[in-house]
């Protein structure tokens, strides 16, 4: 329990921290092939955040599923998808910024009738690929949920603005 407090205080202090410095914000959206358990999911996710530095930035997320999947007779839906993460990484030129993020992620799903949520410390990885001053594209893979054998990851791709 530490841990996640730890890193959500992380990322929201990183987030107030950024708009005192006077870095970008920056808003987005990103689609996501996600896994949860045997499942196969779609989610369309917003993105709002904050560069505080060229290296560092947070941001907070707000998904839901848009495509279901059935297992064993049984609908299974993503409701929704909620977190806060601490992107870190390097700059590659003007073009390429790789980094690694690590937050916290609070998931509810449905099945049959049935919902089940839970929480936990996510991480992953990605790149921006910077398309114009304003505009990135973003590809990422993030694991959200690990806990009572229930892995829930996934590949992403979106764009942000920045403002």
């Amino acid at each position: 329990m530490f841990k996640k407090i730890t890193t959500v205080s992380i990322a929201l202090a990183a987030l107030t921290c950024g708009s005192q410095a006077m870095a970008a914000n920056y808003v987005g959206g990103n689609i996501a092939a996600i896994e949860a358990g045997d499942a196969d999911l779609v989610a369309l996710y917003g993105r709002l955040g904050t560069e505080f530095s060229e290296n560092f930035s947070g941001e907070v997320r707000l998904g839901t599923g848009i495509d279901d999947d059935t297992i064993n007779g049984n609908k299974v839906k993503l409701k929704h998808l909620v977190g806060a993460y601490v992107r870190g990484g390097i700059p590659v030129g003007d073009v390429f910024f790789p980094y690694a993020t690590v937050g916290f992620t609070d998931v509810k799903l449905s099945s049959g009738g049935y919902s089940d949520s839970g929480n936990d410390v996510s991480f992953g990885f990605g790149t921006d690929i910077r398309i114009n001053p304003n505009v990135d594209l973003n590809l990422e893979y993030m694991n959200y949920y690990d806990k009572h054998n229930v892995t829930i990851d996934g590949f992403s791709v979106g764009a942000t603005y920045r403002f």
